[in-house]
């Protein structure tokens, strides 16, 4: 067996010296675990909500809902809980309003419709124990399908996935929301409206 070295001519092999083999394999394993925490990466934790949303009681969602589900999941991953009544919540998550819509994205020439595009969105507000609550505010996502009319099934078990997984990702991002830091300047002031 040969060492590891540069070719000089065919058949002969100059092998590095052992010290400078050490050295390139100690700045490879240092450049790497420099690299990994230089860009963010870390273990994912628990997730730590805020002491006002330690308990938070929804209103306007359906609880057997993708959203509703979503939410409740990431609050239990949190070590937080969603409670049934406003009395035990540390704050109120109001959802105003809540759509999805399906349109048609692309026609061809003989107007058939070949992609939809369904979008749902959603409006809310947080309502905080002193009465003050946050202005509204919207989350809306989006996805395309292809829609093919002879594959009316296929694509009918295409749209309930994408509606699926729209409703899990609004759960999340309204979840992630409620992570923010909460700007005491924009909060309305109980009886205010803006």
């Amino acid at each position: 067996m040969k060492p590891l070295g540069m070719v000089c001519r065919q058949g002969e092999s100059r092998a590095w010296p052992s010290w400078l083999a050490a050295v390139v394999a100690f700045g490879l394993v240092v450049g790497l675990i420099g690299s990994l925490t230089g860009c963010g990466y870390q273990l994912r934790g628990m997730t730590k909500m805020a002491p006002a949303f330690e308990r938070v009681h929804v209103s306007g969602l359906s609880k057997s809902g993708q959203v509703y589900r979503s939410l409740a999941a990431e609050f239990a991953n949190a070590e937080a809980e969603l409670v049934d009544d406003p009395r035990r919540a540390t704050a109120r998550l109001v959802v105003e309003d809540e759509t999805v819509e399906q349109r048609a994205s692309v026609v061809d020439p003989s107007a058939d419709v070949r992609q939809y595009e369904l979008r749902h969105e959603l409006r809310y507000h947080i309502k905080l124990p002193d009465g003050s609550r946050t202005p509204s505010q919207r989350i809306s996502q989006a996805r395309n399908y292809n829609y093919d009319p002879t594959g009316v099934l296929a694509s009918s078990s295409n749209e309930a996935q994408i509606r699926r997984e729209l409703g899990e990702l609004v759960g999340q991002l309204l979840f992630y929301r409620l992570l923010a830091p909460v700007d005491p300047d924009s909060l309305i002031a109980p009886g205010e409206g803006r």
